[in-house]
């Protein structure tokens, strides 16, 4: 992904948004709305529009950049160019029956379905502008019809993507500046032309001669949509992400809307940013959305798959934070799901078939991220996620102090109770000998007896794992110190000033000594900035390195600590001196027993 990727996808905003989550009031919602969505956990996305057919490819080259839905941006191609995709798009493999029996047979509970992209195009059958797939192609289907019909009749929620804030198209909305050079740049921040008379009058025609009777038309003529999921909304005004709030609202006051109307705290429930594996959680509904490759949009030339194994940790590792997951396909220009994607949805339905009982309904971990996984709950279970599985076949429970009733394997269909006992007053360990195996995640369901009495505070273990301390777990004190993006190799924090300091909790149940490694990234700039890892009173300093660059990271061992047994301790990374703009960009601490180990 490009910068300027980035910024299409509100990054740096939703960054803003993580880093100052603590200031927000975080209030369950009605479930008056909310609460299909919040049993559903998984959906499916669907990018679909012009850009399939070229699939990433103008005038014989490549798009520069990941999306392929940002064709028309990136190459800036002429609105009658680009306009002249339309009389060649006549997708007849197009067949919403299948698309969404792959929805649902991949498990997979709504369907989120591209109405406009930022291209302006219309996938379905507008009055307000004739600029759509019904009076534009040979084509002349409604997609957008025929795909809500079909998910009714299979129990899929109908949900409706709208790029309210964009529009390439419009000679009055944001983004082509190259048809139309007084428009507002597709990067220009709302702080910038709000402030121009010109734009912003004509940003105002666009919304009121087009975005809003276009949302109108959706929330009309289709039927009850689940959610409106809006795009870019960082890009407007509040009162103008409030007035389509208060639109959806006027027409179908059941209709979620997510917070990309505007920013936070608009909205049902938060998102991420696109592909955002590591997270900073702004509010308790939330939904994480990805690509199964890099593109939204089919782009013939993506072949960066994300393997099965992938996609499931991070469909897991969202729903253990109360969150959804959302992936998404790109059908092509034929109107096809290619099979790279087919491949993938089938390999998640088959595993939810089985294990779909530990993400449907369920809500956040109780016990953190333990080494070996994550952990779901319903009700008295609790699912334990196994991503790695404990070499010596001991799996410990940390942070339960409820009496377990039983624990066993979900696959097992007999529920065969697995031996557990407790290793203290609050953890138990589980003998996983004869437990069924998956490699993609086993899950192990364990009964508790009354009231959760839980701590979700990190046990640090001797055996079978590395303790680890993501930056994306820590909490930062600091008057410049953030998080980055959370994408691929962002997941560190950065930015920091001398006194800043993250820290983590964590605790332990005997006297163990443990070798401390830092990961970071820095380049020649970072070189004499010095930083101070601290155990309680136990502190240790280290000489910034060169990496090669500051997402290049690297592992550097800086002594050890003894710790003592039995109590809650905190672990401090200090910046001590910054000889000029930068200190690291530190990714992690891992505390590693002392004895001989070998990290996996």
């Amino acid at each position: 992904m490009t910068e300027k990727d980035r910024l299409l996808d509100g990054e740096q905003e939703a960054n803003a948004q993580a880093v100052h989550a603590h200031d927000l009031e975080c209030k369950p919602e009605p479930d008056r709305r909310l609460g299909w969505w919040r049993e559903a956990r998984l959906g499916l996305f669907i990018h679909w529009g012009l850009y399939s057919l070229p699939a990433g490819i103008w005038n014989g080259e490549e798009l520069k950049g990941a999306y392929g839905e940002h064709l028309m941006l990136r190459a800036k191609i002429p609105v009658k160019d680009y306009e002249a995709i339309a009389g060649r798009f006549n997708p007849l493999k197009f067949d919403a029956e299948q698309w969404v029996q792959a929805a649902k047979s991949a498990g997979l509970n709504y369907l989120v379905f591209t109405a406009k992209h930022h291209d302006g195009f219309a996938m379905y059958d507008s009055e307000v502008s004739d600029y759509n797939i019904v009076r534009r192609t040979p084509f002349g289907h409604d997609p957008l019809a025929e795909l809500a019909e079909a998910c009714r009749r299979h129990g899929i929620v109908p949900c409706i993507y709208y790029s309210h804030a964009m529009d390439w198209h419009h000679p009055d909305s944001q983004g082509n500046t190259w048809d139309y050079p007084g428009n507002i740049g597709a990067y220009e921040p709302a702080e910038e032309w709000i402030r121009d008379e010109d734009k912003s009058s004509r940003f105002e025609k666009y919304l009121e001669e087009k975005a809003m009777p276009q949302i109108r038309e959706l929330l009309t003529r289709y039927g009850p949509i689940g959610v409106l999921w809006f795009d870019c909304g960082h890009k407007l005004t509040e009162a103008q992400g409030r007035r389509f709030l208060e639109l959806v609202r006027s027409i179908q006051p059941d209709c979620l809307v997510n917070r990309r109307v505007w920013k936070e705290p608009l909205g049902d429930y938060g998102n991420t940013s696109d592909n955002q594996p590591h997270v900073r959680i702004p509010r308790q509904d939330w939904e994480s959305i990805a690509t199964m490759n890099d593109s939204w949009g089919y782009k013939i030339n993506d072949h960066n798959w994300k393997t099965p194994s992938e996609i499931l940790r991070q469909l897991i590792d969202t729903v253990s934070m109360n969150g959804n997951y959302v992936i998404n396909v790109g059908p092509t220009g034929d109107g096809e799901f290619d099979s790279e994607s087919l491949a993938r949805l089938h390999r998640l339905g088959t595993w939810l078939q089985t294990n779909g009982d530990s993400i449907y309904g369920t809500v956040r971990s109780p016990i953190g991220k333990p080494p070996w996984g994550r952990c779901t709950m319903k009700g008295q279970r609790l699912f334990l996620h196994i991503f790695d599985g404990p070499l010596s076949g001991q799996l410990v429970i940390p942070g339960i102090r409820n009496e377990l009733k039983t624990v066993y394997a979900l696959a097992d269909p007999e529920r065969k109770p697995l031996l557990c006992r407790r290793l203290s007053d609050i953890d138990w360990i589980v003998d996983l000998s004869g437990a069924p195996q998956d490699h993609l995640a086993a899950v192990i369901v364990a009964e508790f007896l009354g009231d959760l009495d839980s701590n979700p505070v990190k046990l640090l273990v001797e055996d079978d794992y590395p303790n680890v301390f993501g930056a994306f777990e820590c909490d930062i004190v600091g008057s410049t110190l953030r998080f980055d993006t959370g994408k691929q190799g962002r997941d560190n924090v950065t930015d920091w000033s001398e006194g800043d300091l993250i820290r983590w909790k964590f605790r332990t149940i005997i006297a163990t000594a443990f070798r401390i490694r830092v990961a970071y990234g820095a380049d020649a700039s970072c070189m004499g900035g010095e930083f101070e890892v601290a155990v309680g009173d136990q502190k240790r300093s280290a000489k910034v390195t060169n990496t090669g660059g500051m997402h290049a990271f690297r592992d550097f061992e800086i002594g050890t600590v003894d710790i003592p047994a039995g109590g809650p301790f905190t672990l401090t990374v200090k910046a001590v001196s910054i000889p000029e703009a930068c200190l690291m960009n530190l990714q992690k601490v891992v505390l590693v027993p002392a004895s001989s180990y070998v990290l996996r």
